[in-house]
């Protein structure tokens, strides 16, 4: 069911929809239409939704001009990036990178929309330009984005295809060290069920090493920032605890909850079945599912993750749609809220959710 009310602006998205079926292309477009947003009155003015964060693992306090984070693979190319901030986002998550280059998945279509649940399927497989292109152009917006108060993290995760003899965990801290000096936060994902290849989030023992040595690399700079991992959405509560534990334990800051939904499960997280759902990408690849569906698992995992582990730093993500929904969230614990799917459907997604939201529940 629609959580909002379309506009003529949504129902001029839906018709770009049809008109332009390639989703990857409109993917594309994206970053165009956000620095179109900066120079075109009205949407220059930014809104005073300003937030300030603290974190119990020691890294940097943050503040940010607005709870909204556009979550990562929206800015897969760190292009226009200060734009961002005129559509009312107070940070943007670039990535996921990775060491090297990845043109993704082989097969196209990698992207379509599942039009009756407002949600997209995905399968592009971490294409992105490499970890020391997006470095650099982070960099050069630097002062663009200083002036107008938008933070950007990189998300980052190891190379699907690693190098003979070449070190998984060696491989993402190599990573981890050229996003560091450029990035205001670091989220690390460790669940992405695009690729085609295991997801590392099914690797427990794995993970307490690599994260410890995140920690180590951290404790190593001069400058302590916050890191999140970024999690699955079909993590049963108990293993959802088990793996808050292990971030608590090996001193990071806390989960981005969540990614997408792996569609292999067959059915939404509700339980309800899936629809027919093409393979994308590679043969048999079907991805993951992002958008309205995910909603109710974004919030009932917040609220698991406040009640399992209260001291770590939690972003939701996943289906948020309108300012109720993105309050409700923050009441139930979360620091801040990511969007992406959302900006397909509603015309200035981000800005909307911002009106909505009480002023007194920011």
């Amino acid at each position: 069911m629609k959580t909002y009310q379309d506009t003529f602006a949504d129902r001029f998205l839906a018709a770009i929809r049809e008109t332009i079926p390639a989703a990857e292309l409109r993917h594309e477009m994206l970053a165009v239409l956000a620095e179109a947003a900066r120079v075109a009155s009205p949407w220059r003015a930014p809104l005073a939704r300003s937030v300030e964060l603290s974190f119990q693992d020691g890294s940097c306090p943050m503040r940010l001009e607005s709870p909204l984070v556009l979550a990562a693979g929206a800015s897969k190319k760190a292009w226009f990036l200060p734009a961002f901030a005129s559509m009312g986002f107070g940070a943007v998550t670039v990535g996921t990178a990775t060491m090297r280059s990845r043109k993704g998945n082989p097969l196209h279509p990698r992207v379509r929309t599942v039009e009756e649940f407002g949600a997209i399927q995905n399968a592009m497989g971490l294409n992105n330009p490499g970890i020391q292109v997006l470095a650099s152009r982070i960099a050069r917006s630097r002062d663009r984005l200083a002036q107008d108060g938008l933070l950007v993290g990189i998300s980052i995760a190891e190379d699907p295809d690693l190098l003979p003899d070449e070190s998984p965990d060696r491989n993402l801290l190599d990573c981890l060290a050229v996003a560091w000096p450029e990035a205001d936060y670091i989220e690390i994902n460790l669940s992405c069920p695009n690729t085609g290849h295991e997801r590392l989030d099914r690797a427990w023992d794995r993970i307490r090493r690599l994260m410890g040595e995140v920690s180590s690399f951290r404790e190593a700079q001069t400058t302590k920032k916050p890191i999140w991992i970024k999690l699955s959405p079909d993590l049963t509560e108990e293993t959802l605890g088990q793996a808050l534990a292990s971030i608590r334990q090996a001193g990071l800051t806390g989960a981005v909850l969540f990614n997408t939904w792996p569609a292999t499960q067959g059915v939404w997280p509700s339980g309800e079945a899936l629809p027919e759902l093409p393979e994308l990408g590679r043969p048999q690849l079907r991805g993951g599912l992002s958008g309205r569906p995910l909603y109710p698992r974004t919030l009932l995992g917040i609220e698991q993750a406040r009640r399992a582990e209260p001291g770590l730093s939690y972003l939701a993500c996943g289906g948020v749609e309108t300012g109720l929904q993105a309050s409700e969230l923050r009441e139930a614990g979360a620091d801040l809220v990511q969007l992406y799917t959302v900006m397909a459907f509603r015309w200035m997604a981000a800005r909307r959710i911002l009106q909505e939201w009480p002023q007194d529940r920011i």
